[in-house]
């Protein structure tokens, strides 16, 4: 009778486990959901969960930061430009250039720049001649000092024509003041500012002469542009950056020998090594975070496994196939993954916000709201990370042999071994060759991380072997501590 009476239950729940091989889509996420909720109550996934969401938390909190730094550089370096992009080109640029991009929503600015002898006098000098529009500058501050009370007044127009504005050593090297007359070419014109500051700057040789800046519509009377003229033509563009993409597609396409289109990447050669320079350091910042959450997230793995050895060991013994376990479990871990990854990407963003008003008196300049860019890229590291350490588990979950219901002493199966740290290994190093965006950074950080492994495995072994010696000689309890380490290497 008592054998009966300890088969019948097992009879009873037997039947739903085996009618599950069954499970509909649903019902599989249903019974999927209720075992997570159990687990959850039990305490056996909050070192997991809590290991996934500080893996998020930290890599969203420096991809928000760094999305921020990066928008705010660019925002900055166009400044410096004068513009979001520009049509450089050396000659007369056709219509269709300006007409497209005022088709395209964006704003515009014809500048045109030629080197010139400047003359007052007796004296002359070589000069840097820059016509402008209206509308110069699109981005940035141009300010000058028109001799009044204000010495630094931002410049709410261009020079009024048969005026111009030159630099402090136009001022000190032909021996004039605010008010003189200079010559250009076959014109005389009245200095009527200053300028202190300029956001376009040229590149090269030129940038070591003085600056004269003179409206375009003063630039035909002066006689100076000629066949063969040394001319630099130019159409800066500011607006949104996908106007600004889709004119830049355009632009190239429609290019001519002679003529390119740039950003401040292209014509700032100092300012592209600054971006990228902090790009690769802000990058260097998050792979870090990435290494340390990986870690993490291997030990809690690891701790799921050996807690759920015996019940996938009784799910066999009832009925439940291999497969069912797997899935089972597959989906409770993407559920898991999608809620720690939502919760991870909420805190990385209140984290920046704190990082950011932190680091506000050394950044120095207003930082726009962030992209969803480093949103994805949470999703993206969560699940790597939670998948890459998980499926060695699972795959060993699925393999429990039945026989683990009456032999406790048989232990984990071997697909959790080697093979589990080779998968978690390469999900990590894929992690961190995409999120450096430079295979050879990636390589390096990835070079130094496995380097920093084999050298603390190393001074590990060392120190079990001088355990392994010491142990004789040392208490009772130093003994069985030391063993128990012995018989636990890994």
């Amino acid at each position: 009778m008592r054998g009966e009476g300890s088969a019948s239950p097992i009879i009873r729940s037997g039947a739903p486990v085996a009618r599950t091989r069954e499970l509909s889509f649903f019902r599989g996420i249903a019974l999927s959901l209720r075992l997570l909720a159990r687990d959850w109550r039990a305490g056996e996934l909050r070192v997991l969960v809590v290991g996934l969401v500080i893996a998020v938390t930290s890599l969203t909190t420096v991809a928000f930061f760094a999305d921020r730094v990066r928008q705010a550089l660019s925002v900055e370096a166009s400044q410096l430009l004068g513009a979001d992009l520009v049509v450089v080109s050396d000659r007369p640029l056709d219509p269709a250039f300006a007409e497209q991009a005022r088709v395209r929503g964006l704003r515009t600015v014809e500048t045109v720049r030629f080197p010139s002898m400047t003359l007052h006098g007796e004296r002359s000098q070589l000069t840097e001649v820059k016509a402008v529009g209206p509308g110069y500058p699109l981005k940035g501050r141009l300010t000058i000092d028109d001799g009044q009370r204000d010495l630094d007044k931002p410049a709410d127009a261009i020079p009024l024509p048969g005026t111009v504005w030159v630099d402090e050593r136009m001022l000190a090297r032909l021996g004039v003041q605010i008010g003189d007359s200079v010559t250009l070419g076959s014109r005389s014109f009245r200095i009527a500012a200053r300028v202190t500051e300029d956001p376009e700057t040229s590149v090269g040789f030129l940038n070591l002469g003085p600056r004269l800046i003179v409206a375009l519509v003063d630039l035909p009377s002066t006689g100076l542009i000629q066949v063969g003229s040394r001319v630099t033509y130019r159409l800066g563009l500011a607006g949104p950056l996908q106007a600004i993409r889709a004119f830049r597609t355009f632009a190239e396409a429609r290019a001519a020998p002679g003529q390119r289109v740039e950003d401040v990447r292209d014509a700032r050669p100092e300012i592209r090594s600054a971006l990228e320079r902090a790009e690769k350091f802000l990058g260097l910042s998050a792979l870090l975070s990435v290494i340390l959450a990986a870690v993490a997230v291997a030990l809690a793995a690891r701790r799921y496994l050996t807690r759920h050895l015996d019940g996938c060991a009784i799910m066999r013994c009832l009925g439940a196939s291999q497969g069912l376990i797997l899935r089972l479990h597959v989906q409770q871990f993407v559920v898991l993954g999608l809620a720690a990854s939502v919760l991870g990407c909420a805190l990385g963003f209140a984290g920046q916000v704190v990082l950011a008003a932190m680091l506000k008196p050394l950044v120095g300049v207003e930082l726009p709201l962030p992209g969803l860019v480093p949103v994805a890229q949470g999703f993206v590291a969560g699940f790597v990370l939670l998948l890459g350490f998980a499926i060695p588990p699972l795959v060993a979950l699925r393999k429990v042999p039945t026989l683990r219901v009456l032999r406790r002493d048989l232990g984990v199966p071997d697909t959790a071994g080697i093979a589990g740290y080779a998968v978690g290994i390469a999900a990590l190093a894929g992690l961190i060759l995409w999120e450096a965006q430079d295979p050879m950074v990636g390589a390096y950080v990835l070079a130094g991380a496995i380097g920093t492994m084999a050298g603390c495995a190393l001074v590990t072994w060392g120190l079990m072997r001088v355990f392994a010696w010491t142990s004789d000689r040392a208490g009772f309890a130093w003994r069985f501590g030391l063993a128990n380490l012995r018989r636990r290497p890994l």
